[in-house]
Order: C-alpha cells, then structure tokens, then sequence
C-alpha cells in the first residue's frame, strides 16, 4: 500500500509539472505574439499577386505594417485610388515607374514615399489636380515594369520618370514560385512571420547567387528598357531616365550596368538625371541618407523627391510635352 501511495504521488507530481510547462509555452508564445505584432508591427504584410506575364504584383488592399498602414491601389500600386482616366482635362499625371527604391519600402509610412512627396510638391506649385503612379514592386527590372505598361497602359499621363539602379541592366524575371520575400497570403500569425522570414533564414545555409550579369539577361533586360522608353515617346509621353547609384557606387559614375542604362537612354535621346546629385555625401554635408546599401531612409526619400520634383518641372516646360500638359509656374 504505501509504494501504490508513492507512486500516485509521483503521478501527481509529473503532472503538475507537465501542466507547469505547457502553461509556460502558452504564456512564451502569448508574449511573442504580442511583441511581434504590437512591439514590432508583424503580422500583416504587404502581399503578392503571381503573373503569368509580369511575374507579380502587389495585392491591392491596406496593410498595418511596422504601425503604419500601405495602401496598394486596384491598379497594384503603392498609391492613392484614382480612376483610370482622367475626369478633369486640368489634371496633371505623372508615372514614376521602378523596383523597391521607387516603392520605398515596408518601413516607411506611405507620405514618407518620394512618389507621394512629389504629388504634394506638384499640387502646391500648380494648383491643381495630381496623380502620381507609383508603378513598382519590389526586385521588378526593365521586364517585368514593361509588361506592366503593356497590360495596364499610361492612365493618361503627362509625364513618366523610370528610375533604374545598376543590377537593372540584368534583372530578368524568373517567374519562380513566390517565397518568404513575397507572400501570397496573411500569415497564421506575427510571431510565425518573424520565425519563418526573419529567424529560420539568418540559421540556414546562404543559397547561391544566381549567375545573373550575363550577357543573354543583359540583352533581355536592355531591350525591355528600350521599349519602355519608345512606348513613352510613342504615346507622347515626355519621359526622363533617373539612374540610382547604391551607397557604394555614388562617387563611381562608371559602374557597368549605370553604364549600359545610361547608354540605352541617351540613344533615345531621353534626358537622365541621377540620385547621387541629391544623395551623394558632397550633396548632404557628409551625412548618410541611405537606410541599407540601395535603399533611401525617410530623408532621402524627401531628397530624391525634390530631384522627381525638378525633372517632372524640366519635362513639362520642355518641348513638345504631352497633349494638354501645361508645366507648374
């Protein structure tokens, strides 16, 4: 009798601390749920939509990132609704069209953008009606922006900026399955999101670089830009080059794929402005305004604004702007 005694008292014991440990679980996952959905601002990512032509866009919808909302339009873009065409002959469009550092990235709010600064600084210094497109997705090149064009058009627009950084001149759509980097659907929760996209990936093995510089994506990419650029000048669409140089590549103009950009648009005789002019430490009084090596933080977002800004000026007041176009005094 007394070891049935101990025994059941062992039982007793092992359970309360079994109960013990799944409420210590419960509680470690109640805090890191809490701390990457309201600490940090996880849990409802901007999402993807996979294309058979364009490879992927954004999802249209309003997103609560990092506590502050994006907004994707019905036309994918990371920009205010507005209709297709124009409902006033007085207003003024204007489409900046690129990657990830025209998009602005999940950590600034959507009036941090430069596309959304320069709507402001056109409204201000016309007095009218603006729209700004923010036509971009993040990792998109020459190929996929083109595509883009050709599927949803210009939406009547008076001025267009195409904004390329280097790796552009070989950015070649894969059209592989979409992963971490661009979700498709709302994550089971914040503290799952933060594991599987921010944890387990640093633990793992780095994939392989993708042997991309080659000369078939070169021609690929190059081509693509080239017809995006024709597609403007045929439509009557006044239309500039902005090349973004890198934190490593602003005072070294000769990088091989500004280069090859660069060439591309002169042959078009497409006017071409760079974010070094705006970015550079000479132009910032030695100060940083970059938040990784491509991408500008919210100050350099207003800079780079300022620059859309002056070219947008440029272009309007400039020979033969578009049908209706009158640039802002």
């Amino acid at each position: 009798m007394t070891f049935v005694r101990h025994n059941k008292r062992g039982h007793a014991t092992g359970r309360r601390w079994f109960l013990r440990a799944v409420a210590l679980v419960i509680v470690a996952l109640a805090a890191g749920e809490i701390i990457a959905r309201v600490g940090i601002g996880l849990g409802d990512p901007p999402l993807f939509i996979a294309d058979s032509r364009i490879e992927y866009l954004n999802k249209p919808g309003t997103y609560n990132r990092y506590h502050h909302l994006i907004h994707i339009n019905q036309w994918c873009m990371r920009s205010p609704d507005f209709p297709e065409k124009k409902s006033d002959s007085s207003e003024l469009r204007v489409l900046v069209v690129g990657d990830s550092v025209v998009y602005g990235g999940a950590w600034l709010a959507d009036e941090q953008v430069a596309t959304f600064q320069l709507a402001e600084k056109l409204e201000k210094a016309s007095g009218r009606r603006v729209v700004v497109a923010n036509i971009s997705a993040g990792s998109w090149g020459p190929p996929n922006q083109l595509a883009y064009l050709e599927r949803f058009g210009t939406f009547d627009a008076d001025a267009m900026l195409v904004v390329w950084s280097s790796h552009d001149a070989w950015d070649v759509p894969t059209f592989a399955p979409l992963g971490k980097d661009h979700p498709t659907v709302r994550p089971v929760s914040a503290l799952e999101e933060f594991a599987s996209r921010y944890v387990f990936p640093r633990l793992m093995l780095p994939a392989e670089s993708p042997a991309g510089m080659s000369v078939e994506n070169a021609d690929v990419s190059l081509r693509a830009a080239r017809s995006i650029l024709e597609l403007a000048r045929a439509r009557r669409i006044p239309v500039a080059v902005i090349l973004h140089a890198t934190r490593r590549e602003r005072n070294n103009p000769d990088v091989e794929g500004l280069e090859l950009l660069r060439s591309v648009a002169k042959s078009e005789g497409v006017p071409i402005r760079e974010t070094a002019s705006v970015l550079s430490p000479e132009a910032t009084n030695g100060r940083n305004l970059y938040r990784d090596d491509i991408h500008p933080d919210a100050e350099g977002q207003a800079a780079v604004a300022d620059l859309y800004f002056r070219t947008v000026v440029e272009l309007l007041s400039g020979p033969g702007p578009a049908s209706g176009a009158t640039p802002p005094p």
